[in-house]
């Protein structure tokens, strides 16, 4: 059995493949090819500690894959990752174990490239600047991610950790394909007139105002998972074009396109799937006027795909560590 550890992955999972395989999921899930159960979700300890494990499978492909998340929000002052994962890959036509995976690293790279592969179908061409909200994991590959898809000159950052936040603009300054990131402790100041914000949080209110939202902003929202989570304010889907990972885990899971319809914001029929865009079934931003939304909360398929991706390569580049189980 192959063990890719997270440099490993890095390695063998690079961001522009890692948008492409998302374009692709997106679309098998539109098309009905894929096997996706709900994902198993354990709550732990206080309520806020959490155990998900999500199965997938791509019809007619080589892997099944199992990944087994946890969350424990107050891991960081213990210098732990509050997200930590595997991901198991098995042999579609045996059942035998193929590979281990660090799924922290992986999770963190096609979150990003998911939104990314949003801003390839729906931010218009020529958007520039991007507001990120947030600066863990999830921030960090998010700039990475819209810096490889769009040709991005302006970046502004708010986080609640406002340290965080400029660590993370220090460490990202030694980069030649990241800008200057502007920090901010004002999340508005963050998102006004941006072409594109991202939100990467677990937050359970709104991170930025309706207000601050200029016309034809493209709005990504991956961060947050849960019915209880709201990142992005349900107002703001009232006049917005609105687009999800997958219907069915957008109803069960995605907090804001819960609380829109809730509220009488929108109706089922307002919410579409991203992969109907690369399908040519939807022709996603229909204005250089209009607000888009890609709400997801990161759905199994997403990790099949991305860990055929990184095998594959690390087959081929030799790179892992083999084991006998």
């Amino acid at each position: 059995m192959l063990i890719l550890s997270g440099q490993d992955v890095d390695e063998c999972l690079p961001i522009g493949a890692a948008v492409a395989g998302m374009r692709e999921a997106f679309a098998a899930v539109s098309a009905n090819r894929v096997e996706l159960p709900e994902r198993t979700l354990i709550t732990l300890g206080d309520g806020s500690q959490l155990a998900l494990f999500m199965p997938a499978y791509v019809k007619n492909s080589s892997f099944v894959t199992v990944k087994s998340v946890t969350v424990f929000p107050e891991n960081e002052s213990h210098g732990l990752p509050s997200v930590q994962s595997i991901v198991q890959v098995l042999d579609a036509s045996t059942g035998s174990p193929v590979a281990l995976i660090d799924g922290t690293r992986l999770t963190a790279i096609r979150t990003a490239a998911g939104g990314a592969a949003s801003v390839e179908l729906l931010a218009r061409e020529e958007s520039s600047s991007l507001a990120m909200i947030g600066s863990g994991t999830q921030a960090r590959a998010g700039i990475k991610a819209a810096c490889h898809v769009r040709a991005i000159d302006v970046i502004r950052l708010f986080s609640r950790n406002e340290g965080n936040a400029r660590q993370l603009a220090d460490e990202f300054s030694q980069y030649d394909w990241c800008p200057r990131i502007q920090v901010t402790t004002d999340p508005d100041e963050a998102t006004r007139d941006a072409d594109i914000v991202w939100t990467a949080t677990n937050s359970y209110i709104p991170t930025f105002s309706e207000t601050s939202i200029a016309p034809g902003t493209h709005i990504v929202g991956v961060g947050s998972f849960q019915p209880s989570m709201v990142e992005i304010p349900p107002f703001l889907f009232k006049t917005a074009s609105i687009f999800v990972d997958q219907i069915e885990a957008c109803w069960s899971e995605a907090g804001e396109v819960i609380t829109a319809r809730a509220e009488g914001h929108i109706n089922s029929e307002d919410v579409f799937e991203l992969g109907e865009v690369q399908l040519g079934n939807h022709p996603g931003r229909r204005s250089d006027q209009q607000v888009t939304i890609f709400k997801s909360v990161g759905i199994a398929i997403q990790d099949a795909i991305a860990s055929s991706i990184a095998v594959d390569a690390a087959r081929t580049r030799g790179v892992g560590t083999m084991v006998s189980l």
